[in-house]
């Protein structure tokens, strides 16, 4: 696997990035981390959820300084419209498809019309809590098909968030799925057509948010084993959005005893960590983001203010309130100021052209003049979700066979294919060039392939 990044400029044709080892993704298994000083191209956007009919102050959004939200009721909507907006909407298995359909182009073109970017398919479909019928990866599949088509059709600029998989290990009686084979599963379906991003929710639990991942591990880094399934799979153009994230404050620091004996703290207490362990962790849970995962996009912490609710989450033991970032009278606790205060890198929001291929290296022979197939290579967007339309231009080396492309106008997500020429040449290595330019958010945007051509006497001629 090869690739070739994007640069906001256009390139020279002579400094064409070589098929080889500098086109490797930088990827050394599951962590898919950085592993140089250099950080990637800001990527990440900064978000956190807010409950409704609190009467919670949006201006701590503010103070916040967090550029998303997620919301779950359309009053909330017009409250932070300088905000951009992730809308959870929350669905089960239709008992009646066509009404289903229509339902869900209502719901999203009432929903883009307020102002709302993107919008979550259901919650947790992995947890039988969330998928009653017992979680089902086909299952969900199928409905998240429907929905992204119904939704595209009368909102196709809204960006569709598969439901964040909740991390867990498969229980005995199935009530729960691991995230890792759920994932798996709905990629094996065809999924990836049908989401713009996918969902995850890396709790950090009771670890370091730098605590490796493995299989039978919940720690944050588990979204690294996720993405993982989407490289083995050949999937680049994903990003994953952590919409929800975040470690649970001890409730005996507000004098309030909770144990795995209280139905709304059941198999919670072990996650406890202390009010300042909760703030470190969640500043450097951002900024291992920030640095090791460039597939990365909006991370939303949970939660802002569930603390303030009333009701069965107002249970003094409900767990809910207790990943709050505001204490029950809506005054900031120790992770507020310091998600507040801390450094961020806000991603420009626009697409990215990235260059993929597994191979650009054709072999020909003297004794068979004629084109010969070089190779083919994906154009695709690894930046946030959208389109754009490139143009792939040829270029004639000095000496060497000038390329054919098919097609020479692509879209993200479309594949180039590279014939040449050799009639006329002679024995040796020959290069050929290509370059791909489009326009993102106003700039011009350009990458510059190299493959190669081989001429040999030991080359079969086809026929």
């Amino acid at each position: 696997m090869r690739f070739s990044t994007l640069n906001r400029f256009v390139l020279p044709i002579l400094a064409a990035l070589i098929i080889g080892a500098a086109l490797r993704p930088n990827i050394t298994g599951p962590a898919a981390a950085q592993t140089s000083n250099s950080l990637p191209a800001p990527h990440l956007g900064y978000g956190v959820h807010v409950g409704p009919h609190t009467g919670v102050n949006p201006g701590l959004v503010d103070q916040l300084r967090v550029d998303w939200v997620k919301l779950y009721d359309t009053a909330q909507i017009g409250q932070y419209a300088h905000k951009r907006i992730l809308f959870r909407v929350d669905v089960g298995w239709p008992g009646n498809w066509a009404e289903f359909r229509a339902r869900i182009q209502a719901r999203a073109h009432d929903l883009w019309v307020r102002g709302v970017d993107a919008v979550e398919i259901h919650n947790e479909p992995n947890l039988s809590m969330e998928w009653p019928r017992g979680p089902n990866a086909w299952e969900y599949t199928q409905l998240l098909r429907v929905a992204y088509t119904e939704i595209k059709k009368v909102a196709p600029q809204m960006i569709v968030v598969s439901g964040g998989l909740a991390p867990t290990l498969t229980t005995g009686d199935r009530q729960a799925i691991s995230d890792i084979d759920f994932a798996a599963e709905m990629l094996d379906n065809g999924a990836a057509q049908w989401f713009d991003a996918f969902g995850y929710h890396p709790y950090g639990y009771n670890a370091p948010p730098e605590t490796e991942p493995a299989y039978d591990r919940l720690v944050f880094r588990r979204v690294e084993l996720i993405r993982a399934l989407f490289e083995e799979r050949g999937i680049y153009d994903k990003q994953i959005w952590l919409t929800e994230f975040g470690w649970l404050r001890d409730p005996g620091e507000d004098g309030v005893t909770c144990s795995d004996s209280d139905p709304a703290f059941a198999g919670f207490a072990w996650l406890r960590v202390p009010g300042q362990t909760q703030a470190d962790y969640t500043v450097r849970a951002f900024d291992w983001a920030d640095r090791n995962w460039p597939w990365a996009g909006p991370m939303f912490l949970w939660n802002l203010n569930w603390s303030m609710m009333s009701g069965e989450t107002g249970s003094p033991c409900s767990h809910m309130r207790w990943f709050s970032i505001l204490r029950a009278d809506g005054s900031p606790l120790p992770v507020f100021d310091r998600v507040a205060s801390m450094p961020r890198r806000i991603s420009d929001y626009q697409p990215q052209l990235t260059i993929y291929t597994e191979d650009m290296t054709g072999e020909g022979n003297v004794a068979c003049p004629g084109e010969i197939r070089v190779g083919d290579f994906k154009v695709l967007n690894t930046g946030y979700p959208g389109q754009f339309t490139a143009t792939v231009e040829p270029v004639a080396p000095p000496g060497g066979p000038y390329p054919t492309v098919y097609p020479d106008t692509v879209g993200s997500g479309e594949t180039v294919e590279v014939y040449a020429d050799i009639t006329g040449l002679d024995f040796g290595l020959y290069p050929v060039y290509i370059n791909v330019t489009t326009t993102i958010g106003g700039e011009p945007v350009a990458q510059s392939i190299q493959g190669y051509i081989v001429i040999g006497a030991d080359v079969a001629c086809d026929g």
